[in-house]
This record gives structure tokens, C-alpha cells and sequence, in this order.
């Protein structure tokens, strides 16, 4: 299958493991895969400058943003033109402006990667008029494929890029042991909105556990509401991947919250345990049962009332060996069916 397509371009954050889950497919298309982080050529200045614009008035929100949008794009033409790929894949819309799609189009062919929804997540305000330049949107939801089509966008497809497994493994000997290992963990931003009591009000459930809550500031907003997560509450800013591995290596189980921007789909953190060797107690999503593992002979517990959260936990720290087993069969499951081959498998069908 490799070197079917002659050159293949990824926009994408290098530093998300997803970058590599793609990479690892798109290399089994083409000998010749490249990645490009725009925000490389934007600099953490100007992309912090415009991550606070949102507390400006709308008449100088809108002048930095159409300042830092134009950078971005000549950015991306430059590195498009210089490449000439046949096949450019976004992750979400990478700053990208219609003008440059349309522009991409004229000699490539142009595929998303859908890892927010347009509709309820503050992104790009342009997201959803790219995606329709677009020859083929991939989407890990079901629903936002549903609400895709009914606007008129009809070249979508269901699927998931599977466990990055050079970021993600069962570490048997990490190197920093100076916390311990828990029982359950979690790591991840909050909120200021509803998003944020919604994520505080699962993870109280564990409460007076072996449970560690790594994350950024906005959590002790909600502490007032739940004074029981103080206690195991670590501030942190970026944890990088292979931290994380650690961390999660460590731990024997991983609540994993449904962002309420993830309808029928699920976060792709479930994977991620799994990956890593820890039990994922999962927000219930329709297509965790539906689709994803519909053909596996063992089940993920999925959390469908969040008062049977701790109950659930304890059920499976309490029972080693079946904890043990569901993740190794869950985890061989995944691996074998959402496979770098078998998801380029699917691409290669996929493209027209």
C-alpha cells in the first residue's frame, strides 16, 4: 500500500499523540509524510495574546484575530506550496481560512480530521465553512456526522486513529516513583461554565480514595461546591506525553469524562488508558457499545449514572485479576481492529 500517493501533509500540534496515531497511518499511504505546527511560525506570544482577545471589545477581538488568521494561512500556503503534497490532512481546522482551502483544492485533495465539533466548541470561526471545501471529513461521533449531513456535507466517515502505542504502553518501571502509585487518576483542564461542574461533579465521586486530580486552576473554582476534591487536587499546566504515560502507568484506574461537545462519541483519553494499563471507567456514550466495541467479546464499564461511579471503581479495585483481564482484552481489541494498517485500510477505501 506505501507509495500509492506521492507526498501526504499533516497540519497538526506535534506535541498531541494523535499527531503520531495519524502519522503512523498516513505513512503506510505514502513514503513521504511530513508534519507542519503552524504554530511554530506564530510564535507563544501572539497565541497567547489571541487565546486572551475573547476579554476584548469586538471591534479589537476581531483586528487580532484576522491579524494572527492571515500570519497563520501565509504560513500554511507557503508550506503547501513549497511540498506540493497530493493529499493535506487537518486535525480540527489549524487556523485555516476558506480563501486557503479553496486555494489548497486547486492540486490537492483535503481531509479533516474532526477532534471538536464546530457547533459546540469554541474554535475557528471559520471551522465549519472550511470543512465545506473539504473531499472527505473523518469524524469520531456519530451524531456530528448526522448534523454534517443535514447541512449538505455529505463526504463524512466514522473513525478512530486507535492507541498511539509509542506514547502510550504499560510501563512495568518508571523512572519517577516520588508519588506512588494510586488507585485512580485523573488529568485534565476544568472549566469556569456548566463544562466544569459537570467534570467536578464526576470526579467527586472518588472522594476519601487512593485518587490524584492533576489539572489547571479552574478546578478550585468548583472546591466551594465539592471541598472534598481539595485534598486530592495537584495543580499543573502541560504534562507532557511521556510524563503522562507515567503517571497513568502508575494508577489502576482512569475515570474518563464525556465533554459535553462529544454527543454519541467518546474522548479519545479512553484510549489512551487503555495504552497505558489502566482501567478506564467511561462516561456512557452510545457509540462505545454501538460501534467502537460492538464486536469485542469483553465490555468497558461505562459509567451511566454518576452515583454508581465509586461503586463501579470500587467493584474492580477490589477484584484484581478481572481488572487485569478486561484491560488486556479491551487493549488487544483495539489495537488489532483500529490498527495503523487497518485504519490505513480504511483511508485508502475512503479516498476518491
Amino acid at each position: 500500500m506505501s507509495g500509492k500517493f506521492n507526498r501526504i501533509l499533516l497540519l497538526c500540534a506535534e506535541k498531541y499523540s494523535l499527531y503520531n496515531s495519524l502519522t503512523s497511518i498516513l505513512e503506510l499511504l505514502s513514503e513521504n509524510v511530513r508534519g507542519f505546527d503552524v504554530r511554530s511560525s506564530l510564535g507563544p506570544f501572539r497565541l497567547k495574546i489571541n487565546s486572551q482577545s475573547f476579554r476584548l471589545p469586538h471591534v479589537l477581538r476581531k483586528s487580532l484575530e484576522r491579524s494572527l488568521f492571515d500570519r497563520a494561512n501565509e504560513a500554511l500556503l507557503s508550506e503547501i506550496r513549497l511540498y506540493r503534497p497530493d493529499i493535506v490532512l487537518v486535525y480540527n481546522s489549524e487556523y485555516l481560512l476558506p480563501e486557503t482551502c479553496a486555494e489548497i483544492k486547486k492540486k490537492s485533495r483535503l481531509i479533516f480530521f474532526m477532534g471538536d465539533s464546530p457547533f459546540y466548541t469554541p474554535l475557528n470561526p471559520y471551522y465549519l465553512s472550511c470543512l465545506f471545501y473539504a473531499d472527505l471529513i473523518l469524524c469520531p461521533d456519530t451524531f456530528w456526522i448526522s448534523q454534517l449531513n443535514m447541512l449538505g456535507l455529505k463526504k463524512t466517515a466514522y473513525f478512530l486513529p486507535g492507541i498511539d502505542v509509542t506514547s502510550y504502553y504499560p510501563d512495568n518501571n518508571p523512572e519517577d516513583m516520588s508519588a506512588g502509585y494510586k488507585d485512580i487518576i485523573y488529568a485534565g483542564s476544568c472549566y469556569n461554565n456548566s463544562w466544569g461542574y459537570k467534570k467536578a461533579l464526576l470526579m467527586n465521586q472518588f472522594a476519601g480514595m487512593n485518587f490524584t486530580l492533576y489539572g489547571n486552576r479552574s478546578w478550585v473554582r468548583w472546591f466551594e461546591f465539592f471541598p472534598g476534591l481539595k485534598a486530592h487536587f495537584t495543580e499543573s499546566g502541560y504534562i507532557s506525553t511521556e510524563r503522562l504515560n507515567r503517571m497513568f502507568s502508575r494508577a489502576r484506574i482512569m475515570p474518563v469524562d464525556g465533554n459535553p461537545a462529544i454527543l454519541h462519541g467518546f474522548h479519545l483519553r479512553l484510549f489512551e488508558a487503555l495504552g497505558s494499563g489502566v482501567l478506564p471507567l467511561t462516561e456512557y456514550r452510545q457509540d462505545i457499545e454501538n460501534i467502537v466495541f460492538e464486536e469485542c467479546s469483553a465490555k468497558p464499564p461505562l459509567i451511566k449514572d454518576y452515583q454508581e461511579a465509586r461503586q463501579l471503581a470500587e467493584h474492580y479495585l477490589s477484584h484484581e485479576p478481572e481488572r487485569k483481564e478486561l484491560i488486556n482484552a479491551l487493549r488487544s481489541f483495539i489495537l488489532e481492529k483500529y490498527s495503523p494498517h487497518e485504519n490505513a485500510c480504511r483511508l485508502d477505501d475512503l479516498i476518491l
